[in-house]
């Protein structure tokens, strides 16, 4: 007898949800940002890549949505310093902040801003990271590291195209780290700051479907962000508008690779004869 085919990604089998109002009457052992639903972008192009291997179609699907996000962040910041910052308004409050952060700068907040700066660098989010695979494997849910992985790819490498592609002046003032000038967008540290303490926040919360872990988990994961954010705005390294920038790029890349994590489980049971899993109100993150 022919063995069946094994999902490399699959998690392992566990309890699901039962009740249809929502509470659990088991433990949930599956987290659902990662598992396939049928419905959303994912499903739409997993009944368009059917006919062919499942890790092809993740390849597919991640290489086409990272030509989409490289292609509209360097559009991003066309639009941003070709016809935003040129107005004098935009221009000012943009410039003005960095300004009036310096004017108050303080031994204490150099150093706290350097702490928080460095949560959202080398080595934090590297560390992070590699716990977080590291667990991941160790429970066998494999796409949550392929998830995570993959988002933390795909900033990398979008980061320093759209930092090349549209170089932008940092803040005119002292700067209390020292890295290239012409590097200002977009914000490299908020980007990856989103994709892995957001990133986190969303498999948590998927996961644990409980208001106050909700609450706690995106209050945490949020607060962290903004810190980082503007504490690269009170070291001269960016201005605001770079910090949102590298919020939306760290956005994209959470969005690109849980599509394309779905997308290869759908593949993936189509291939096996399983039907999709249903979709409950909870579920579409």
């Amino acid at each position: 007898t022919a063995m069946a085919r094994v999902d490399p990604l699959a998690d392992p089998p566990g309890n699901r949800v039962t009740n249809g109002r929502g509470k659990r009457s088991r433990c949930r052992s599956t987290t659902t940002l990662v598992e396939p639903i049928d419905t959303g972008m994912a499903w739409v192009i997993a009944n368009r890549l059917r006919g062919i291997r499942p890790q092809a179609a993740f390849l597919i699907t991640t290489l086409i949505g990272y030509a989409t996000l490289v292609v509209a962040l360097v559009a991003l910041g066309l639009v941003l310093t070709k016809i935003l910052i040129p107005i004098d308004p935009i221009r000012h409050a943009d410039e003005s902040i960095p300004g009036w952060m310096a004017d108050h700068r303080s031994g204490w907040l150099d150093n706290a801003s350097d702490i928080v700066s460095r949560m959202g660098d080398i080595p934090a989010l590297p560390i992070l990271v590699a716990l977080i695979l590291v667990i991941a494997a160790l429970v066998r849910r494999f796409r949550i590291g392929a998830f995570l992985l993959t988002a933390v790819l795909m900033e990398v490498t979008a980061y320093r195209i759209g930092a090349l592609a549209v170089p932008r002046q940092r803040p005119d003032v002292h700067r209390l780290d020292s890295l290239p000038v012409d590097q200002s967008f977009p914000s490299g540290h908020v980007a990856a700051s989103v994709v892995v303490y957001v990133g986190l926040a969303l498999l948590v919360t998927s996961h644990f479907q409980r208001r106050w872990v909700a609450a706690l988990t995106w209050s945490l994961g949020l607060t962290i962000v903004f810190a980082i954010a503007l504490s690269r705005i009170y070291r001269g390294m960016h201005h605001p508008l770079d910090t949102l920038s590298g919020a939306a790029l760290g956005a994209g890349c959470l969005i690109v690779a849980v599509i394309a994590v779905r997308v290869y489980g759908s593949v993936q049971r189509r291939r096996d004869g399983h039907p999709a899993r249903a979709v409950h109100q909870k579920d579409v993150t």
